[in-house]
Protein backbone atom coordinates (compact mmCIF):
# COMPACT_ATOMS: atom_id res chain seq x y z
CA UNK A 1 0.00 0.00 0.00
CA UNK A 2 1.41 3.43 -0.97
CA UNK A 3 1.83 6.13 1.63
CA UNK A 4 -0.91 8.19 -0.05
CA UNK A 5 -3.34 5.28 0.15
CA UNK A 6 -2.40 4.63 3.78
CA UNK A 7 -2.92 8.29 4.61
CA UNK A 8 -6.41 8.26 3.09
CA UNK A 9 -7.33 5.04 4.89
CA UNK A 10 -6.36 6.57 8.24
CA UNK A 11 -8.22 9.74 7.29
CA UNK A 12 -11.52 8.00 6.69
CA UNK A 13 -11.22 5.48 9.52
CA UNK A 14 -10.77 8.40 11.90
CA UNK A 15 -14.42 9.40 11.44
CA UNK A 16 -15.74 12.81 12.37
CA UNK A 17 -16.83 12.44 15.97
CA UNK A 18 -13.65 13.99 17.35
CA UNK A 19 -12.78 16.26 14.44
CA UNK A 20 -10.91 19.45 15.30
CA UNK A 21 -8.34 21.88 13.89
CA UNK A 22 -5.03 22.45 15.66
CA UNK A 23 -2.12 24.39 14.22
CA UNK A 24 0.63 22.79 16.31
CA UNK A 25 4.45 22.84 15.95
CA UNK A 26 4.50 19.66 13.81
CA UNK A 27 2.08 21.15 11.29
CA UNK A 28 3.90 24.47 11.34
CA UNK A 29 7.11 22.62 10.47
CA UNK A 30 5.33 20.63 7.76
CA UNK A 31 3.94 23.82 6.27
CA UNK A 32 7.36 25.48 6.22
CA UNK A 33 8.88 22.37 4.62
CA UNK A 34 6.18 22.50 1.94
CA UNK A 35 6.90 26.15 1.16
CA UNK A 36 10.63 25.31 0.99
CA UNK A 37 9.74 22.62 -1.58
CA UNK A 38 11.15 19.98 0.74
CA UNK A 39 8.09 17.88 0.03
CA UNK A 40 9.56 14.58 1.29
CA UNK A 41 10.08 16.13 4.71
CA UNK A 42 6.56 17.58 4.64
CA UNK A 43 5.13 14.14 3.76
CA UNK A 44 6.87 12.51 6.72
CA UNK A 45 5.73 15.16 9.19
CA UNK A 46 2.13 15.03 7.95
CA UNK A 47 2.10 11.23 8.10
CA UNK A 48 3.37 11.34 11.68
CA UNK A 49 0.73 13.88 12.66
CA UNK A 50 -2.08 11.88 11.03
CA UNK A 51 -1.17 8.72 12.93
CA UNK A 52 -0.68 10.46 16.28
CA UNK A 53 -3.66 12.85 16.00
CA UNK A 54 -6.13 11.35 13.52
CA UNK A 55 -8.88 13.81 14.44
CA UNK A 56 -6.89 16.90 13.41
CA UNK A 57 -8.41 17.83 10.05
CA UNK A 58 -5.82 20.51 9.46
CA UNK A 59 -3.42 17.69 8.57
CA UNK A 60 -5.55 16.73 5.57
CA UNK A 61 -5.74 20.36 4.47
CA UNK A 62 -1.97 20.83 4.69
CA UNK A 63 -1.49 17.68 2.69
CA UNK A 64 -3.41 19.29 -0.17
CA UNK A 65 -0.76 22.03 -0.16
CA UNK A 66 1.81 19.40 -1.14
CA UNK A 67 -0.30 18.10 -4.04
CA UNK A 68 -1.09 21.68 -5.09
CA UNK A 69 2.55 22.77 -5.33
CA UNK A 70 3.52 19.62 -7.21
CA UNK A 71 0.81 20.24 -9.81
CA UNK A 72 1.18 24.03 -9.94
CA UNK A 73 4.97 24.03 -10.39
CA UNK A 74 5.43 20.90 -12.51
CA UNK A 75 2.34 21.46 -14.72
CA UNK A 76 2.31 17.71 -15.33
CA UNK A 77 -0.99 16.09 -16.27
CA UNK A 78 -0.54 13.23 -13.81
CA UNK A 79 0.07 15.61 -10.88
CA UNK A 80 -3.03 17.57 -11.87
CA UNK A 81 -5.18 14.45 -11.86
CA UNK A 82 -3.80 13.44 -8.46
CA UNK A 83 -4.59 16.90 -7.08
CA UNK A 84 -8.18 16.76 -8.31
CA UNK A 85 -8.74 13.34 -6.73
CA UNK A 86 -7.20 14.40 -3.44
CA UNK A 87 -9.22 17.63 -3.34
CA UNK A 88 -12.44 15.73 -4.00
CA UNK A 89 -11.73 13.14 -1.28
CA UNK A 90 -10.65 15.73 1.29
CA UNK A 91 -13.64 17.99 0.64
CA UNK A 92 -15.99 15.00 1.02
CA UNK A 93 -14.27 14.21 4.30
CA UNK A 94 -14.63 17.79 5.54
CA UNK A 95 -18.26 17.90 4.42
CA UNK A 96 -19.07 15.27 7.02
CA UNK A 97 -18.79 18.11 9.51
CA UNK A 98 -21.60 20.67 9.43
CA UNK A 99 -20.56 24.07 8.12
CA UNK A 100 -21.83 25.59 11.36
CA UNK A 101 -19.04 23.75 13.20
CA UNK A 102 -17.68 26.42 15.50
CA UNK A 103 -14.18 26.82 14.16
CA UNK A 104 -12.92 29.54 11.82
CA UNK A 105 -10.70 26.90 10.21
CA UNK A 106 -13.54 24.79 8.82
CA UNK A 107 -14.92 27.03 6.07
CA UNK A 108 -11.47 28.54 5.52
CA UNK A 109 -10.00 25.07 4.91
CA UNK A 110 -12.65 24.18 2.35
CA UNK A 111 -12.26 27.52 0.58
CA UNK A 112 -8.47 27.16 0.41
CA UNK A 113 -8.73 23.71 -1.17
CA UNK A 114 -11.19 25.04 -3.75
CA UNK A 115 -8.94 27.99 -4.52
CA UNK A 116 -5.87 25.81 -5.00
CA UNK A 117 -7.70 23.43 -7.29
CA UNK A 118 -9.05 26.39 -9.28
CA UNK A 119 -5.59 27.92 -9.76
CA UNK A 120 -4.28 24.71 -11.28
CA UNK A 121 -7.43 24.24 -13.38
CA UNK A 122 -6.74 27.63 -14.97
CA UNK A 123 -3.29 26.36 -16.01
CA UNK A 124 -4.96 23.38 -17.67
CA UNK A 125 -7.65 25.54 -19.36
CA UNK A 126 -10.56 24.21 -17.33
CA UNK A 127 -11.84 27.76 -17.00
CA UNK A 128 -15.54 27.20 -16.33
CA UNK A 129 -14.85 24.57 -13.66
CA UNK A 130 -12.25 26.88 -12.10
CA UNK A 131 -14.77 29.74 -12.01
CA UNK A 132 -17.25 27.48 -10.20
CA UNK A 133 -14.63 26.60 -7.56
CA UNK A 134 -13.69 30.26 -7.12
CA UNK A 135 -17.35 31.19 -6.65
CA UNK A 136 -17.77 28.52 -3.96
CA UNK A 137 -14.62 29.72 -2.20
CA UNK A 138 -15.81 33.32 -2.46
CA UNK A 139 -19.10 32.48 -0.71
CA UNK A 140 -17.39 30.49 2.05
CA UNK A 141 -14.92 33.25 2.85
CA UNK A 142 -17.63 35.93 2.83
CA UNK A 143 -19.59 33.90 5.39
CA UNK A 144 -16.46 33.17 7.43
CA UNK A 145 -15.63 36.88 7.60
CA UNK A 146 -19.04 37.50 9.13
CA UNK A 147 -18.91 34.59 11.60
CA UNK A 148 -15.24 34.97 12.55
CA UNK A 149 -14.20 38.56 11.73
CA UNK A 150 -11.01 38.30 13.81
CA UNK A 151 -9.67 35.17 12.09
CA UNK A 152 -6.56 36.60 10.46
CA UNK A 153 -6.24 34.02 7.66
CA UNK A 154 -9.57 35.09 6.18
CA UNK A 155 -7.57 38.01 4.81
CA UNK A 156 -5.25 35.73 2.84
CA UNK A 157 -7.98 34.13 0.76
CA UNK A 158 -10.00 37.34 0.60
CA UNK A 159 -6.96 39.14 -0.83
CA UNK A 160 -6.32 36.42 -3.41
CA UNK A 161 -9.95 36.46 -4.48
CA UNK A 162 -9.79 40.24 -4.84
CA UNK A 163 -6.78 39.96 -7.15
CA UNK A 164 -8.06 37.00 -9.18
CA UNK A 165 -11.55 38.42 -9.73
CA UNK A 166 -10.19 41.92 -10.33
CA UNK A 167 -7.79 40.78 -13.06
CA UNK A 168 -9.97 38.36 -15.03
CA UNK A 169 -9.24 38.78 -18.79
CA UNK A 170 -11.96 40.65 -20.67
CA UNK A 171 -13.14 37.55 -22.55
CA UNK A 172 -13.98 35.82 -19.25
CA UNK A 173 -15.45 38.75 -17.32
CA UNK A 174 -18.96 37.46 -18.03
CA UNK A 175 -18.21 34.58 -15.62
CA UNK A 176 -17.58 36.91 -12.68
CA UNK A 177 -20.57 39.06 -13.60
CA UNK A 178 -22.90 36.05 -13.65
CA UNK A 179 -21.46 34.92 -10.30
CA UNK A 180 -21.88 38.41 -8.83
CA UNK A 181 -18.23 38.68 -7.80
CA UNK A 182 -16.22 41.88 -7.65
CA UNK A 183 -12.51 42.32 -7.06
CA UNK A 184 -9.61 44.73 -7.15
CA UNK A 185 -5.88 43.99 -7.48
CA UNK A 186 -5.14 47.16 -5.50
CA UNK A 187 -7.37 46.05 -2.60
CA UNK A 188 -5.87 42.55 -2.63
CA UNK A 189 -2.33 43.92 -2.56
CA UNK A 190 -3.09 46.14 0.43
CA UNK A 191 -4.72 43.25 2.29
CA UNK A 192 -1.73 40.96 1.75
CA UNK A 193 0.69 43.71 2.80
CA UNK A 194 -1.28 44.25 6.01
CA UNK A 195 -1.49 40.50 6.59
CA UNK A 196 2.30 40.17 6.36
CA UNK A 197 2.52 42.37 9.44
CA UNK A 198 -0.44 40.74 11.17
CA UNK A 199 1.14 37.25 11.23
CA UNK A 200 4.39 38.38 12.83
CA UNK A 201 5.06 36.90 16.25
CA UNK A 202 2.06 34.59 16.46
CA UNK A 203 1.06 31.03 15.51
CA UNK A 204 0.43 32.07 11.89
CA UNK A 205 4.04 33.11 11.33
CA UNK A 206 4.60 30.04 9.16
CA UNK A 207 2.33 31.64 6.53
CA UNK A 208 4.71 34.51 5.85
CA UNK A 209 6.52 32.74 3.00
CA UNK A 210 3.27 31.93 1.24
CA UNK A 211 2.08 35.53 1.66
CA UNK A 212 5.41 36.79 0.29
CA UNK A 213 5.08 34.46 -2.70
CA UNK A 214 1.63 35.87 -3.54
CA UNK A 215 2.74 39.45 -2.90
CA UNK A 216 5.76 39.05 -5.18
CA UNK A 217 3.63 37.60 -7.97
CA UNK A 218 1.15 40.47 -7.72
CA UNK A 219 3.71 43.26 -7.34
CA UNK A 220 5.78 42.08 -10.31
CA UNK A 221 2.69 41.52 -12.47
CA UNK A 222 0.98 44.87 -11.98
CA UNK A 223 3.76 47.45 -12.43
CA UNK A 224 4.08 48.35 -8.77
CA UNK A 225 6.21 51.20 -7.46
CA UNK A 226 9.88 50.58 -6.74
CA UNK A 227 9.30 51.34 -3.05
CA UNK A 228 6.74 48.53 -2.71
CA UNK A 229 9.04 46.14 -4.57
CA UNK A 230 12.01 47.04 -2.36
CA UNK A 231 9.95 46.58 0.81
CA UNK A 232 8.95 43.11 -0.34
CA UNK A 233 12.56 42.31 -1.26
CA UNK A 234 13.67 43.32 2.23
CA UNK A 235 11.12 40.95 3.76
CA UNK A 236 12.33 38.13 1.51
CA UNK A 237 16.00 38.57 2.33
CA UNK A 238 16.00 36.29 5.40
CA UNK A 239 14.66 33.35 3.38
CA UNK A 240 16.72 33.43 0.16
CA UNK A 241 19.35 30.85 0.99
CA UNK A 242 17.07 28.16 2.38
CA UNK A 243 14.07 28.30 0.04
CA UNK A 244 14.01 27.90 -3.76
CA UNK A 245 10.61 29.57 -3.80
CA UNK A 246 11.94 32.61 -1.95
CA UNK A 247 14.96 32.76 -4.28
CA UNK A 248 12.50 32.78 -7.16
CA UNK A 249 10.55 35.64 -5.57
CA UNK A 250 13.65 37.70 -4.83
CA UNK A 251 15.04 37.22 -8.31
CA UNK A 252 11.70 38.28 -9.83
CA UNK A 253 11.78 41.55 -7.90
CA UNK A 254 15.46 42.18 -8.70
CA UNK A 255 14.71 41.66 -12.40
CA UNK A 256 11.76 44.05 -12.16
CA UNK A 257 14.01 46.65 -10.52
CA UNK A 258 16.62 46.30 -13.30
CA UNK A 259 19.19 44.72 -10.97
CA UNK A 260 20.13 41.92 -13.30
CA UNK A 261 23.58 41.15 -11.90
CA UNK A 262 22.14 40.59 -8.41
CA UNK A 263 19.48 38.32 -9.86
CA UNK A 264 22.12 36.22 -11.63
CA UNK A 265 24.07 35.89 -8.39
CA UNK A 266 20.96 34.59 -6.64
CA UNK A 267 19.95 32.22 -9.44
CA UNK A 268 23.27 30.63 -10.44
CA UNK A 269 23.72 26.86 -10.06
CA UNK A 270 19.99 26.10 -9.55
CA UNK A 271 20.55 22.43 -8.71
CA UNK A 272 22.62 23.41 -5.66
CA UNK A 273 19.59 24.76 -3.79
CA UNK A 274 16.87 22.35 -4.96
CA UNK A 275 15.34 20.42 -2.08
CA UNK A 276 13.44 17.15 -2.56
CA UNK A 277 11.28 18.67 -5.32
CA UNK A 278 13.19 20.23 -8.25
CA UNK A 279 12.15 23.72 -9.37
CA UNK A 280 13.31 23.58 -12.99
CA UNK A 281 11.85 26.98 -13.83
CA UNK A 282 14.89 28.51 -12.14
CA UNK A 283 16.97 27.48 -15.16
CA UNK A 284 14.65 29.53 -17.36
CA UNK A 285 14.93 32.57 -15.07
CA UNK A 286 18.73 32.30 -14.99
CA UNK A 287 18.87 31.96 -18.77
CA UNK A 288 16.76 35.10 -19.23
CA UNK A 289 19.04 37.08 -16.95
CA UNK A 290 22.17 35.93 -18.75
CA UNK A 291 20.66 36.68 -22.13
CA UNK A 292 19.78 40.21 -21.03
CA UNK A 293 23.47 40.95 -20.59
CA UNK A 294 24.16 39.24 -23.93
CA UNK A 295 25.85 36.34 -22.19
CA UNK A 296 25.08 33.52 -24.57
CA UNK A 297 26.05 30.78 -22.15
CA UNK A 298 22.30 31.16 -21.50
CA UNK A 299 21.88 28.51 -24.20
CA UNK A 300 22.82 25.74 -21.79
CA UNK A 301 20.38 26.97 -19.16
CA UNK A 302 17.50 27.17 -21.64
CA UNK A 303 18.34 23.63 -22.77
CA UNK A 304 18.49 22.41 -19.16
CA UNK A 305 15.00 23.82 -18.69
CA UNK A 306 13.36 22.36 -21.81
CA UNK A 307 15.07 18.97 -21.30
CA UNK A 308 14.04 18.65 -17.65
CA UNK A 309 10.68 20.39 -17.42
CA UNK A 310 7.61 18.27 -18.26
CA UNK A 311 5.06 21.10 -18.30
CA UNK A 312 3.99 23.03 -21.39
CA UNK A 313 4.37 26.71 -20.48
CA UNK A 314 7.55 28.65 -21.36
CA UNK A 315 8.71 25.93 -23.74
CA UNK A 316 7.94 27.95 -26.87
CA UNK A 317 9.45 31.00 -25.22
CA UNK A 318 12.65 29.08 -24.47
CA UNK A 319 13.03 27.93 -28.07
CA UNK A 320 12.36 31.49 -29.25
CA UNK A 321 15.21 32.75 -27.06
CA UNK A 322 17.50 29.96 -28.26
CA UNK A 323 16.71 31.05 -31.81
CA UNK A 324 17.54 34.66 -30.90
CA UNK A 325 20.92 33.62 -29.53
CA UNK A 326 21.75 31.83 -32.77
CA UNK A 327 20.59 34.86 -34.74
CA UNK A 328 22.82 37.19 -32.74
CA UNK A 329 25.68 34.75 -33.28
CA UNK A 330 25.03 34.95 -37.05
CA UNK A 331 24.09 31.28 -37.18
CA UNK A 332 21.03 31.27 -39.47
CA UNK A 333 20.72 27.47 -39.60
CA UNK A 334 20.75 27.27 -35.79
CA UNK A 335 18.12 30.01 -35.60
CA UNK A 336 15.91 28.14 -38.08
CA UNK A 337 16.31 24.90 -36.12
CA UNK A 338 15.05 26.44 -32.87
CA UNK A 339 12.29 28.35 -34.65
CA UNK A 340 11.02 25.03 -35.98
CA UNK A 341 11.14 23.57 -32.45
CA UNK A 342 9.18 26.59 -31.22
CA UNK A 343 6.41 25.96 -33.75
CA UNK A 344 6.02 22.29 -32.85
CA UNK A 345 6.63 22.15 -29.09
CA UNK A 346 4.73 23.42 -26.06
CA UNK A 347 1.49 25.38 -25.73
CA UNK A 348 0.67 29.01 -26.54
CA UNK A 349 -1.43 29.91 -23.49
CA UNK A 350 0.62 32.57 -21.69
CA UNK A 351 1.79 35.85 -23.23
CA UNK A 352 5.44 34.81 -23.57
CA UNK A 353 4.54 31.66 -25.49
CA UNK A 354 1.94 33.46 -27.61
CA UNK A 355 4.59 35.97 -28.67
CA UNK A 356 7.04 33.17 -29.44
CA UNK A 357 4.46 31.34 -31.56
CA UNK A 358 3.56 34.54 -33.45
CA UNK A 359 7.22 35.28 -34.19
CA UNK A 360 7.89 31.71 -35.28
CA UNK A 361 4.98 31.63 -37.75
CA UNK A 362 5.15 35.21 -39.05
CA UNK A 363 8.31 34.76 -41.13
CA UNK A 364 9.07 38.41 -40.31
CA UNK A 365 12.76 39.23 -40.15
CA UNK A 366 14.00 40.14 -36.65
CA UNK A 367 16.04 43.33 -36.43
CA UNK A 368 19.18 42.45 -34.49
CA UNK A 369 19.79 46.05 -33.35
CA UNK A 370 16.34 46.29 -31.78
CA UNK A 371 16.65 42.82 -30.31
CA UNK A 372 19.89 43.74 -28.52
CA UNK A 373 18.32 47.01 -27.37
CA UNK A 374 15.32 45.20 -25.94
CA UNK A 375 17.42 42.61 -24.13
CA UNK A 376 19.81 45.15 -22.64
CA UNK A 377 16.92 47.36 -21.54
CA UNK A 378 15.13 44.45 -19.87
CA UNK A 379 18.33 43.73 -17.95
CA UNK A 380 18.59 47.31 -16.70
CA UNK A 381 21.64 48.12 -18.88
CA UNK A 382 20.15 51.41 -20.06
CA UNK A 383 23.28 53.18 -21.34
CA UNK A 384 24.25 50.12 -23.40
CA UNK A 385 20.70 49.86 -24.75
CA UNK A 386 20.79 53.53 -25.79
CA UNK A 387 24.18 53.02 -27.43
CA UNK A 388 22.71 50.34 -29.69
CA UNK A 389 20.31 52.94 -31.16
CA UNK A 390 22.78 55.82 -31.35
CA UNK A 391 23.96 57.06 -34.75
CA UNK A 392 21.62 54.72 -36.62
CA UNK A 393 19.82 55.82 -39.79
CA UNK A 394 16.35 55.02 -41.07
CA UNK A 395 17.94 52.41 -43.35
CA UNK A 396 18.71 50.33 -40.23
CA UNK A 397 14.97 50.04 -39.57
CA UNK A 398 13.28 49.35 -42.90
CA UNK A 399 9.92 48.01 -41.71
CA UNK A 400 7.03 49.97 -40.19
CA UNK A 401 7.16 47.75 -37.10
CA UNK A 402 10.87 48.48 -36.64
CA UNK A 403 10.33 52.24 -36.90
CA UNK A 404 7.48 52.07 -34.40
CA UNK A 405 9.62 50.03 -32.04
CA UNK A 406 12.47 52.55 -32.20
CA UNK A 407 10.33 55.34 -30.74
CA UNK A 408 8.93 52.93 -28.14
CA UNK A 409 12.35 51.61 -27.05
CA UNK A 410 13.79 55.10 -26.80
CA UNK A 411 10.81 56.18 -24.70
CA UNK A 412 11.35 53.26 -22.33
CA UNK A 413 15.05 54.08 -21.94
CA UNK A 414 14.38 57.79 -21.33
CA UNK A 415 11.73 56.97 -18.75
CA UNK A 416 14.07 54.72 -16.79
CA UNK A 417 16.88 57.31 -16.94
CA UNK A 418 14.47 59.99 -15.68
CA UNK A 419 14.35 62.05 -18.88
CA UNK A 420 10.58 62.15 -18.61
CA UNK A 421 9.77 64.89 -21.11
CA UNK A 422 11.59 63.01 -23.87
CA UNK A 423 9.85 59.79 -22.79
CA UNK A 424 6.38 61.40 -22.79
CA UNK A 425 6.89 62.83 -26.27
CA UNK A 426 8.07 59.51 -27.71
CA UNK A 427 5.32 57.51 -26.00
CA UNK A 428 2.74 59.85 -27.51
CA UNK A 429 4.31 59.46 -30.97
CA UNK A 430 4.17 55.68 -30.55
CA UNK A 431 0.47 55.88 -29.67
CA UNK A 432 -0.28 58.18 -32.61
CA UNK A 433 1.52 55.94 -35.07
CA UNK A 434 0.69 52.51 -33.68
CA UNK A 435 -2.72 52.47 -32.00
CA UNK A 436 -4.37 50.82 -35.00
CA UNK A 437 -1.78 48.02 -35.27
CA UNK A 438 -1.72 44.66 -33.51
CA UNK A 439 1.73 45.37 -32.03
CA UNK A 440 1.83 46.04 -28.29
CA UNK A 441 3.97 49.18 -28.48
CA UNK A 442 1.10 51.70 -28.50
CA UNK A 443 -0.92 49.98 -25.76
CA UNK A 444 2.11 49.73 -23.49
CA UNK A 445 3.00 53.35 -24.26
CA UNK A 446 -0.45 54.36 -23.00
CA UNK A 447 0.06 52.23 -19.90
CA UNK A 448 3.46 53.79 -19.19
CA UNK A 449 2.03 57.29 -19.61
CA UNK A 450 -0.70 56.35 -17.15
CA UNK A 451 1.96 55.43 -14.60
CA UNK A 452 4.07 58.53 -15.30
CA UNK A 453 1.08 60.82 -14.69
CA UNK A 454 0.03 58.78 -11.66
CA UNK A 455 3.47 59.41 -10.14
CA UNK A 456 3.09 63.09 -11.02
CA UNK A 457 -0.27 62.99 -9.17
CA UNK A 458 -2.05 64.15 -12.31
CA UNK A 459 -4.77 61.56 -11.73
CA UNK A 460 -7.12 62.76 -14.48
CA UNK A 461 -4.46 62.37 -17.17
CA UNK A 462 -3.35 59.10 -15.62
CA UNK A 463 -6.85 57.65 -15.80
CA UNK A 464 -7.19 58.91 -19.38
CA UNK A 465 -4.15 56.92 -20.47
CA UNK A 466 -5.08 53.79 -18.53
CA UNK A 467 -8.48 53.88 -20.27
CA UNK A 468 -6.76 54.50 -23.60
CA UNK A 469 -4.72 51.33 -23.05
CA UNK A 470 -7.91 49.37 -22.34
CA UNK A 471 -9.67 50.84 -25.37
CA UNK A 472 -7.16 49.62 -27.91
CA UNK A 473 -8.24 46.68 -30.04
CA UNK A 474 -6.64 43.27 -30.29
CA UNK A 475 -2.90 43.44 -29.78
CA UNK A 476 0.03 41.47 -28.38
CA UNK A 477 0.08 40.94 -24.60
CA UNK A 478 -3.60 41.93 -24.49
CA UNK A 479 -4.50 40.22 -21.21
CA UNK A 480 -1.36 41.32 -19.38
CA UNK A 481 -1.61 44.97 -20.41
CA UNK A 482 -5.36 45.09 -19.72
CA UNK A 483 -4.77 43.70 -16.22
CA UNK A 484 -2.11 46.31 -15.49
CA UNK A 485 -4.31 49.14 -16.78
CA UNK A 486 -7.25 47.94 -14.67
CA UNK A 487 -4.96 47.73 -11.64
CA UNK A 488 -3.84 51.30 -12.34
CA UNK A 489 -7.42 52.56 -12.40
CA UNK A 490 -8.08 50.70 -9.13
CA UNK A 491 -5.07 52.38 -7.52
CA UNK A 492 -6.29 55.80 -8.58
CA UNK A 493 -9.56 55.27 -6.72
CA UNK A 494 -7.62 54.94 -3.47
CA UNK A 495 -5.19 57.74 -4.22
CA UNK A 496 -8.00 60.18 -5.06
CA UNK A 497 -10.09 59.22 -2.05
CA UNK A 498 -10.51 62.03 0.54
Amino acid sequence: MSFNSFFLLILFLSGKASAYYELNPTLQSAYLATMNLDLDKADKLLGKEQIEKPGNDLTAVYRINVFFLKAFISEEENSFEVLKRQCDLTLKHLDKTDDNFFSPWHSYAKAEIMMQEAMVKVKFREYVSAAVEIRKAYRLIEKNKIRFPDFVLNKKLDALLEVIVGSVPREYQWLTEIAGMEGSAAVGTRELTDLLTAVKGNQYYCYREEILFYLTTILTSFNSKDEALQNCLDELSTYNLQSPLMRYCSSSILIKLGRNEEAISLLKNPESYFNSFPFYFMYYKLALCKMRKLDFSATQDFLSFVNSYKGKNYIKSSYQKLSWIELLNNNSSGAEFYTAKCKLTGDALIDEDKEAQRDATSNQKINSILLKTRLLFDGGYYSKALAELSNKSIQNFPSYKDQLEVTYRLARIYEETNELEKAIDLYQKTINNGSSTTFYFAANSALQLGMIYENKKDFLKSEEYYKKCLSMGTHEYQNSLDQKAKAGIDRLKFRQAP
